[in-house]
């Protein structure tokens, strides 16, 4: 039991070396190492997350809101933080509750990956996008993260607890996976990272969904499996 304790305990470590060390078809440049191979520059430093706590208009949110910001904005940058050995950590710029136009029947998705209907992911980021846009210049932002206020399990409430949109969910995760350009009502852009968590989602789902978007594409694959 203490042995398998240890492992577990070494497995998030591990997850991060090889997500530090992977590489991004967008980096500006790449550095290889005969041993290591192609290295990312993008998953170290400081990594800029716009994180919005939003809300449906039928649904009454069950986690209060400073729970939520305490974990997502304090807790998923300290874990960041130790996990990178202090190479990665997370400025959070936190918003909440941002209201959507439309209930929580236009949005919930199915809690199975390949049956996730594309088209609800994308409206939901980008309503999140036009209610935030009068105060926010998305192109700042390195990643965004969206937390759905509904008491989520697997088919019900949301439909799926969390899971990374970009790259994934809207691109596919088998096949030409890729970056969906997204835009506000306004015309604002971002293609950056995006990944969602409903308000009961733990740390963990937090870190993992954000590790597909921070690990980004190598040879159309995410690097973060």
């Amino acid at each position: 039991m203490m042995m398998n304790n240890k492992k577990n305990r070494f497995l998030p470590a591990l997850l991060f070396f090889l997500l530090i060390f992977g590489c991004q078809e967008s980096l500006a440049r790449e550095e290889v190492n005969n041993i290591l191979g192609p290295q990312s520059i993008l998953a170290k430093g400081e990594q800029y997350v716009l994180m919005a706590a939003v809300r449906f208009p039928d649904v009454e949110p069950s986690v209060p809101l400073g729970k939520i910001r305490k974990k997502t904005v304090y807790y998923l940058n300290k874990y960041v933080m130790e996990q990178s050995y202090g190479q990665s950590w997370v400025k959070a710029d936190f918003h909440g509750w941002v209201k959507l136009p439309d209930p929580i029947s236009e949005y919930n998705v199915s809690p199975y990956n390949f049956k996730v209907d594309r088209s609800r992911v994308k409206k939901l980021i980008e309503d999140t996008m036009t209610a935030l846009e009068r105060e926010t210049v998305f192109s700042r932002y390195k990643h965004l993260l969206i937390i759905p206020g509904v008491l989520t399990m697997p088919g019900k409430g949301y439909g799926m607890i969390c899971y990374c949109a970009n790259p994934g969910m809207l691109s596919g995760v088998r096949r030409d996976v890729h970056y969906v350009p997204l835009k506000s009502e306004g015309g604002q852009e971002f293609g950056g990272g995006v990944f969602v968590g409903a308000e009961n989602a733990h740390l963990g789902m937090f870190a993992h969904d954000f590790f597909h978007a921070l690990g980004g594409i190598y040879k159309n694959k995410r690097l973060v499996p």
